[in-house]
């Protein structure tokens, strides 16, 4: 494959890998409604002949719930005060409520039924109980597909079905690789800003950034203080550079918000990373919360890199193992600078340091 049809499908499978991650939140919310209203449906004694008409009225509804708790209310609480997002949320569920309610009709009117559900032979006629039951059946569902959005937002799609498959209970050895992305100055910038301005400059930094991780198909490890740390299977870090290119994603979506941060802050926020791979010990830890977490001089060694950025002068270093396991990459221009004395490493580590070689369309 010639350089240019790699670079070309490198950008198209970032495309789809930004997208892949909503996309497959709002398409499993919306198979989880679905699920709710069929067990839902069960209990009620809903008859067998409306479960697949349910179905197929649930999962346009459940898609758009999706779209409500993964793009619309999200978006509403990061841009107004709370209490006018909150109004509005529940004005979106109410919407949903109302489509819900029309589906139970329409299902039933198609049907012949008087209601889609049976009442017991010896109910007497409750007409509170009518109007509540399809609310609570939305409650329901929605409690649901949000622990489940939670879930999802805490970690890839892939991570939670390990998870759930029992894998990491034990320790497992894996090869990963590591990008720490710390901003620069930030002593400074919460000294000049306030501790709660600051703490949105770091809010919205990483609120930011997290589509250019995800086009990257990365996955967040932690945020620590004003620092995000990014991992990937080593595979896939490899592939297409995506490793590489998740810091220069983040690069050009800070600078087309340049305006945007200078009109609420005053300032732009910049950055330096360092990455670097290796076999790390992966396991799942803890009683009161769970985690997954990497033991290894990995990531001791990628923090090291990464500190080395403001004496070497660079915004990007990486390891020279990391540059060898990437090949050639003709979108980057690799600068060798030698062996460098990282704290607490006994023998020194060759760096590169990173930059964009191609333009970027």
């Amino acid at each position: 494959m010639s350089s240019s049809s790699k670079v070309s499908a490198a950008r198209a499978a970032r495309f789809w890998a930004a997208r892949r991650h909503v996309l497959q939140t709002i398409g499993s919310i919306g198979g989880a409604f679905v699920g709710v209203l069929l067990a839902l449906a069960l209990l009620l004694w809903v008859p067998t002949r409306a479960l697949l008409p349910l179905a197929l009225v649930g999962l346009p509804i459940g898609w758009a719930l999706g779209v409500l708790e993964v793009l619309v209310f999200p978006a509403l609480v990061q841009r107004m005060s709370l209490r006018l997002a909150t109004a509005l949320q529940g004005v979106g569920h109410g919407f949903v409520l109302l489509l819900l309610y029309g589906g139970f009709r329409l299902i039933a009117h198609r049907l012949g039924l008087p209601q889609l559900w049976t009442e017991p032979a010896n109910a007497t006629a409750e007409p509170l109980r009518r109007v509540l039951l399809v609310p609570i059946v939305y409650a329901l569902a929605v409690l649901v597909t949000t622990l489940l959005r939670q879930l999802l937002q805490g970690m890839s799609r892939r991570r939670l079905q390990e998870l759930l498959r029992g894998r990491y209970q034990q320790p497992e050895t894996e090869e990963r690789i590591f990008l720490f992305v710390d901003l620069k100055d930030s002593t400074h910038l919460a000294e000049a800003l306030g501790n709660d301005r600051y703490s949105r400059l770091v809010c919205d930094f990483f609120r930011d950034v997290s589509p250019a991780i995800a086009a990257a198909r990365g996955e967040v490890y932690q945020y620590v203080g004003d620092e995000v740390v990014v991992t990937w299977p080593a595979a896939t870090g490899r592939q297409y550079a995506n490793c590489l290119h998740c810091f220069f994603e983040m690069q050009r979506t800070i600078t087309e918000r340049h305006q945007a941060y200078q009109d609420a802050y005053g300032v732009v926020p910049s950055f330096k990373a360092g990455a670097h791979g290796g076999m790390v010990t992966t396991v799942l830890v803890g009683t009161l919360h769970r985690e997954v977490v990497y033991h290894g001089d990995v990531l001791n060694t990628t923090a090291r890199i990464q500190a080395q950025c403001n004496s070497l002068g660079s915004r990007f270093l990486i390891s020279a193992a990391l540059r060898q396991q990437l090949g050639e990459q003709p979108e980057f221009q690799f600068t060798a600078l030698g062996g460098q004395a990282l704290r607490g490493k006994a023998s020194t580590t060759e760096l590169f340091d990173v930059q964009v070689y191609l333009p970027r369309l």
